[in-house]
């Protein structure tokens, strides 16, 4: 792993944090893979091992034990033959003392397994045959074509087993078990043979092995392999060789290892096709992902990019993921919002710094010059007899008054007073406000109204909490139009008081509205663009929030959520 980490930091900063970790995900499912594939080959061979292993060494044993046994028996059937008393005067033809021979003979030929029993004498040549139920052919109803030359002969203890003769021609298999005769007298060196189906001693390997996998097999002398029906065999597969029965004939396991382990070779492909299709599938989605990712990777980064240019209004848009990068960009939105207010909040201290040092100024260098002024053009206007020169000297006042408003609003935001807030009834606010309101309404044919609980009080200064809603009520009254309406509504809200001064004039426009309680910023050709920022100023020191919803042609509300009176703290 650490060599996998290390090649990929080499693979240099060309590749994203996405593509390094699909590269990692590959290169570990490839190397699971591998370990996956020499843990099978390795579990594969240990199958073959144990199969053709313990299992088997115990089923060949048991079928050569079988095998055995029914030699044995056929031993000791031939020596119990042999050694008859009457079985001398059956090969010399002497009927009288060999009834019983006969009736033994045609008993034990009977048998299943035997063709029939044949006496030879000592020159190996065929002089009475005995068969049995399942004798047919050559030596028994015909003697051609029959004879003992060119067989193997394999001598245990004092038996000869001769043979065998392999299937030919639709003749089954045989083999001879012989054994001399014992005083065969004038006989000779006669000798009795029991003629075995061949089949009858191969078909005891059935059961030692797995079908179509491991094959048992008996190997006779010359080489030859016979399989369970007797049949010349061809050993195509790995062969085992198992225990011996008979000097020059033993048992041999055929087993087919691609027959084996087909099964699991089958289990293999489908286990290689399944990890290409896994790998595919983690490639598809790494992809997908990795689009995904860069995609609101990019959003993130052109965010940056905007706060960085100073775009302090940029937001991110959160998706509903509530994954790691919606927390980012959670966390970006709320970093832009508090440096927006940062920067808001010392832009405005600086503007306050300059307006404080402004309006000092001109608390001394213009206020007093305009009174000057307005006393000296007010004398000029009382002696002055010409209509003309009398309305010019009106003009004059009118506008060294103007400047005196600018003057004291200068001072008004450049050096506020701290607030001196206490419970004040709403019902008090609403009356003076309407009072100062009221001529200039009724002039411009404005309707006035308040609505509200005349219980209610709010915790302000009285007289800042007058002058916001004077202010606003003024803005109110220069925006409508004859025949508009203006209403003051409050209304309580839990432990704060709401008051809302709606007009029905012609609204601000969407893009002026984050701008109009900035600092000298106006819509009207002849306002100073400080009452907003007043007002604004006034609450923010009362602790109002101060909001202002409005659409053009419509009209305009600005709300006020003044603090409730505090409650008295209990002894």
């Amino acid at each position: 792993m650490p060599i996998v980490m290390h090649l990929i930091r080499l693979s240099g900063p060309q590749l994203s944090l996405v593509a390094r970790y699909m590269l990692l995900s590959i290169v570990v499912t490839i190397f699971g893979l591998v370990a996956l594939g020499v843990l099978y080959e390795r579990f594969a061979n240990t199958l073959l091992d144990r199969l053709t292993g313990e299992r088997l060494n115990a089923q060949v044993t048991a079928t050569a034990s079988r095998l055995s046994s029914f030699l044995d028996n056929r031993f000791y059937q031939l020596s119990a033959l042999s050694n008859h008393p009457a079985m001398p005067e059956f090969v010399r033809q002497d009927w009288y003392g060999a009834a019983d021979a006969d009736a033994l003979l045609r008993l034990e030929a009977d048998l299943p397994d035997l063709y029939g029993v044949l006496f030879f004498d000592q020159q190996d040549r065929l002089i009475r045959v005995v068969a049995g139920q399942a004798a047919s052919g050559p030596p028994y109803w015909s003697g051609e074509d029959w004879s003992l030359d060119g067989l193997p002969v394999t001598q245990v203890d004092n038996v000869e087993i001769i043979g065998p003769a392999l299937p030919r021609d639709g003749r089954s298999g045989w083999l001879i078990a012989r054994q001399r005769i014992r005083d065969a007298g004038q006989g000779g060196d006669a000798s009795i043979a029991l003629h075995l189906r061949l089949a009858s001693l191969t078909e005891l390997l059935g059961g030692a092995g797995v079908a179509g996998v491991i094959e048992p097999l008996l190997r006779v002398p010359g080489g030859v392999l016979l399989d369970a029906t007797a049949r010349p065999a061809i050993a195509s597969g790995r062969l085992i060789e198992g225990p011996e029965i008979l000097p020059g004939w033993n048992i041999v396991l055929s087993v087919q290892p691609g027959a084996l382990l087909e099964p699991l070779v089958t289990a293999r492909i489908w286990l290689y096709v399944a990890a290409a299709a896994i790998l595919g599938f983690i490639l598809i989605a790494f992809f997908t992902l990795s689009r995904r990712l860069r995609h609101r990777i990019d959003t993130l980064l052109h965010g940056a990019n905007s706060l960085a240019g100073g775009d302090l209004h940029y937001r991110l848009p959160e998706e509903q993921h509530n994954d790691e990068i919606s927390r980012v960009a959670h966390a970006f939105n709320i970093m832009a919002e508090r440096l927006n207010d940062l920067i808001s909040r010392t832009v405005r201290a600086e503007k306050l710094a300059v307006l404080g040092g402004f309006a000092t100024g001109v608390a001394h260098e213009v206020r007093n010059p305009l009174a000057t002024m307005k006393t000296t053009v007010q004398a000029l206007s009382r002696q002055e007899r010409d209509p003309e020169r009398h309305l010019l000297l009106t003009d004059m006042e009118r506008e060294i008054d103007r400047l005196s408003r600018v003057t004291t609003d200068l001072l008004a935001y450049g050096r506020p007073h701290p607030p001196s807030p206490k419970p004040t009834p709403v019902r008090e606010l609403f009356r003076q406000t309407l009072s100062l309101l009221r001529p200039m309404a009724e002039d411009r044919d404005v309707a006035l109204s308040s609505v509200g609980d005349s219980r209610l009080l709010v915790f302000a200064d009285p007289d800042q909490a007058l002058q916001i809603l004077a202010n606003l009520g003024l803005n109110a009254l220069e925006a409508c139009s004859a025949g508009g309406t203006i209403s003051l509504r409050a209304e309580s809200q839990g432990e704060q008081i709401l008051i809302t001064i709606n007009d029905d004039g012609c609204g601000i426009p969407p893009e002026h509205l984050a701008n109009v309680r900035t600092p000298f910023f106006t819509l009207k050709p002849s306002g100073t663009g400080l009452g907003l920022s007043i007002c604004q100023q006034m609450a923010e020191a009362n602790l109002v929030t101060m909001t202002i919803a409005s659409e053009p042609g419509k009209g305009t509300c600005v709300s006020l959520l003044f603090p409730g009176p505090p409650k008295p703290s209990r002894q």
